[in-house]
């Protein structure tokens, strides 16, 4: 009987965690690639990094991040979600001003709303949720001045994502490019190329 109660228990704290529960939430990685815009090679060896989870019952994103280095006059920070096989990128809303400069246990924090055409979770084929920095200006607090027509990156590199992670139940992997830690789609390696 002991034994039978214990398997139960350990089988309700494993549903928890893997986000079956009332209180179950997929906590998934988020990167950042070295070659944006606010980033030096020599100082800053490691990209921006942080967890991203999603709450199906308040249809809200929640993360923490470090190590994000805000390019000068580009604070307003933008979600976009991104289908890695089809190269088309959704715009999702603002994130509002993130810190300027993350560190060790400096940590900054944001909620993301998501608009109630993905409540629940339902991102089509979009695989990835990813970060961009705008110009300071096309935010007023939280208030969008100008939405962003596309995510902007550098001249070389379009988009440019500050910041990205794998939605809920994407089938992605994370793969290095050889200057930061970049995505792919399992499904589709050829048509991998590098987020910065």
């Amino acid at each position: 009987m002991r034994f039978a109660l214990s398997a139960v228990m350990a089988m309700a704290a494993a549903s928890l965690l893997m986000g079956g529960g009332a209180y179950g939430k997929e906590i998934q990685p988020m990167f950042g690639g070295w070659m944006t815009a606010g980033y030096d090679w020599g100082k800053k060896p490691l990209g921006p990094k942080g967890t991203i989870s999603y709450d199906k019952k308040s249809n809200t994103f929640k993360g923490s991040y470090t190590g994000l280095a805000m390019p000068a006059g580009r604070r307003a920070i933008f979600a976009w979600l991104h289908d890695t096989v089809n190269q088309t990128t959704r715009y999702l809303g603002p994130v509002g001003w993130l810190k300027k400069t993350t560190g060790g246990q400096d940590k900054g924090r944001f909620t993301l709303k998501v608009p109630s055409r993905y409540k629940g979770g339902n991102f089509g084929s979009f695989e990835v949720i990813a970060f961009s920095a705008e110009k300071t200006s096309y935010l007023k607090g939280t208030q969008v001045v100008k939405k962003p027509a596309q995510p902007s990156g550098n001249k070389a590199q379009n988009p440019a994502f500050y910041l990205f992670a794998a939605l809920p139940g994407a089938d992605t992997v994370q793969i290095y490019c050889g200057h930061g830690q970049d995505f792919s789609f399992a499904k589709a390696p050829s048509k991998q190329r590098c987020y910065d």
